[in-house]
């Protein structure tokens, strides 16, 4: 099975075909280049005798894509099936639902432990980590405004919260 989560493409100016998500396929590149699809598909355990038809590690790195691109359910990875030039053989909203109910507390410790191993390699690649000073990482985080729908279909505001949106890293 293919773990990598993007096709190569070439972006050009004056096309005449013009596709979305071009941002998502450059952060889906970037897992790929890094191995994460492959980590994560080396911890997952093919649940049965036969293999699936998609890598779960490509459903996982796509999920997390089709997330960053503001997805909210398993639903919303249409919004990446329907690039298939720059995603390829997206895996279905069922398959997807199918993937994370696989994962037991096991595989999650797994998983975990895949990305830590991507994480020190970024790390290990880095020229911030080269020297003896400290290194600063700038933790960004957003405000959510949070509602929720009564029965009269009248919206009810909450109050807003800061939500981390980014941990680029840990350090050791």
């Amino acid at each position: 099975m293919e773990a990598t989560s993007t096709l190569p493409v070439v972006v050009e100016s004056g096309g005449d075909q013009v596709v979305g998500h071009v941002g998502l396929h450059a952060l889906g590149d970037f897992a790929d280049r890094l191995g994460l699809g492959e980590h994560l598909s080396e911890r997952i355990p093919i649940p049965s005798e036969r293999a699936p038809v998609h890598d779960r590690g490509k459903v996982l790195v796509h999920s997390a894509l089709m997330l960053a691109g503001g997805g909210e359910s398993c639903a919303d990875i249409e919004h990446l099936r329907a690039q298939t030039d720059l995603f390829g053989h997206v895996a279905s909203d069922s398959t997807v639902y199918r993937t994370f109910h696989e994962i037991t507390p096991e595989v999650r410790s797994a998983i975990a432990g895949g990305f830590a191993e991507v994480r020190w390699d970024v790390w290990r690649r880095t020229t911030a980590t080269k020297g003896k000073g400290p290194i600063y990482l700038d933790i960004d985080a957003t405000l959510i405004q949070i509602h929720s729908e009564t029965k009269e279909e009248t919206v009810r505001p909450a109050a807003l919260q800061p939500m981390p949106v980014l941990r680029p890293g840990d350090r050791g």
